[in-house]
């Protein structure tokens, strides 16, 4: 019993004082490369619009969005070579839970305002251009790469951190989500 007790401690001990792990380059420029592809508007180049509501025939009234525009949105960020499945998923939910504010059709020229839309949905933030236009002082702080799934951390100027989860798939890693990291008080992104 006792040289089990022994071999744990030394475990404990040996795993709490590991050296964290060299960032992985794979995972560092899909990250980046992911970025890229967005501030150059990677996600519309198909067209301008993917959110146009269409209006049922009977009483005008906006009941869903472009299914057909938002498939080829979704299509561009599968075609990107960067996002999983997972995160593709995460945006249909996005819109979906969007879908039950939209309101009656507007008067012409009218705009609708949905709180909430008006947000980067890629970057999961109101304020891209802190991340955007910080490109060259990214910097990985943490990572933790377990089998298949990897969480990293990533600094772009102070207080602006944000942290990306992404998972191995035949040999490449994907972006399952991204989202700030407010773990810091003095996080740009806190409310």
């Amino acid at each position: 019993m006792k040289k089990i007790f022994l071999f744990a401690l030394v475990l404990n001990v040996y795993l709490c004082d590991a050296q964290p792990q060299e960032p992985n380059k794979d995972i560092k420029n899909t990250i980046i490369n992911f970025l890229k592809w967005h501030k150059a508007g990677g996600e519309e180049k198909l067209g301008e619009r993917y959110f146009v509501p269409r209006y049922d025939g009977k009483d005008s009234v906006k009941t869903y969005f472009d299914r057909d525009s938002l498939e080829t949105y979704f299509n561009n960020f599968r075609n990107s070579g960067f996002i999983s499945e997972l995160y593709i998923g995460q945006l249909k939910e996005y819109f979906r839970y969007y879908e039950k504010f939209i309101g009656k059709e507007p008067k012409k020229g009218e705009l609708i305002k949905i709180d909430g839309l008006d947000k980067d949905i890629v970057l999961n933030t109101f304020e891209p251009e802190e991340i955007l236009e910080n490109l060259r002082k990214f910097k990985i702080t943490k990572i933790l790469i377990i089998y298949n799934k990897a969480l990293v951390g990533i600094n772009f100027k102070k207080n602006v951190d944000m942290i990306f989860q992404l998972t191995k798939v035949k040999d490449k890693w994907l972006i399952d989500y991204v989202w700030p990291d407010n773990t810091s008080i003095n996080s740009f992104f806190r409310y």
